[in-house]
């Protein structure tokens, strides 16, 4: 019997990413686009190229797809229904990024993953049902998230400059990464968006690092703020391990360190080890009622490479 081919898309605010797959693990066609935010992007401008480029590459039809999108939650199902008229698939399935973290290192079991990039969010799986905490979009909310970092980090340069703040090495850092001066390129920075202002995030980071007193508050508040979703979450539902993923945590390990010293210390941070992909290709397999075959996870990784 020849194996089915599903779709799996990881829609993230700076990139998305999206494979089309057999159910025996192997990799078909691999697709980068940048980010998507339905916040800032059409639906179709979210979906339309990669799901045509898929479906255009499948040797069968697909039986599904399954999209893991930032902040989805908060339009019903209007984005799933939306896809699946596009694609004309047998079914689509889009909810929020956060709950393929989980499914990324646990499949479709009960879990908390904390995702920290260019935006934030704590994701609980708990006795078959979702919720979540935090991420209600970069204006709102965010909290934490490198978007938050760098937007404080350059509103310390632009105090600096005015005379209302400290002086920081921040400012020195953000200028050196712009290649000029910040306060003479804030236009292009705007234009670029939640991922040109999440980009200044490491200048908050290598500043504390030199023992720099602006970026320490900024860094003690925006980890403050992750603790206070990972506590409220614990008070609702026990968490015994929390999954960390993100750009943040993963190249920044001491914020990590500083939000396990601010929650209950009962719960382990597990720093996870697969992309958020993975976690969208369990749920494409689970909702075609099927489960990882010996080997899968080894031939999907091999062949996604490949």
């Amino acid at each position: 019997m020849n194996p089915t081919c599903l779709i799996a898309m990881d829609a993230g605010g700076t990139k998305t990413e999206a494979v089309l797959f057999t159910s025996e693990g192997t990799v078909i066609k691999r697709i980068h686009t940048p980010g998507i935010n339905h916040f800032n992007s059409g639906f179709d401008t979210a979906c339309r190229d990669c799901l045509d480029q898929l479906k255009a590459a499948s040797p069968a039809p697909v039986a599904n797809a399954y999209v893991g999108m930032p902040a989805s939650q908060y339009f019903g199902d209007t984005i799933s229904r939306h896809i699946q008229a596009h694609a004309g698939l047998p079914l689509v399935r889009t909810e929020a990024d956060g709950y393929m973290l989980i499914s990324a290192m646990l499949g479709h079991q009960d879990g908390a993953a904390l995702v920290c990039g260019t935006g934030s969010g704590l994701y609980i799986r708990s006795k078959g049902a979702q919720y979540s905490i935090g991420g209600w979009g970069y204006i709102l909310d965010g909290c934490g998230s490198g978007f938050i970092l760098g937007r404080r980090a350059l509103n310390a340069v632009v105090r600096q400059a005015d005379g209302r703040g400290e002086k920081t090495l921040i400012t020195d850092l953000a200028n050196a990464q712009m290649g000029g001066d910040v306060t003479e390129r804030l236009p292009e920075i705007y234009a670029g968006g939640r991922p040109a202002f999440a980009a200044f995030a490491r200048t908050v980071f290598a500043a504390r690092k030199q023992g720099d007193a602006v970026a320490e508050r900024i860094f003690d508040g925006c980890a403050d703020d992750l603790a206070e979703m990972v506590c409220t979450a614990h008070r609702r539902s026990a968490i015994s391990s929390l999954i960390l993923n993100g750009g943040i945590f993963q190249h920044f390990p001491e914020y990590a360190e500083a939000l396990g010293q601010r929650i209950p210390a009962g719960i382990a941070l597990v720093s996870s080890d697969v992309p958020p992909l993975y976690g969208a290709v369990t749920e494409a397999l689970y909702d075609a009622g099927l489960a990882c075959s010996p080997g899968f996870k080894q031939r999907f990784f091999a062949t996604l490479e490949g």
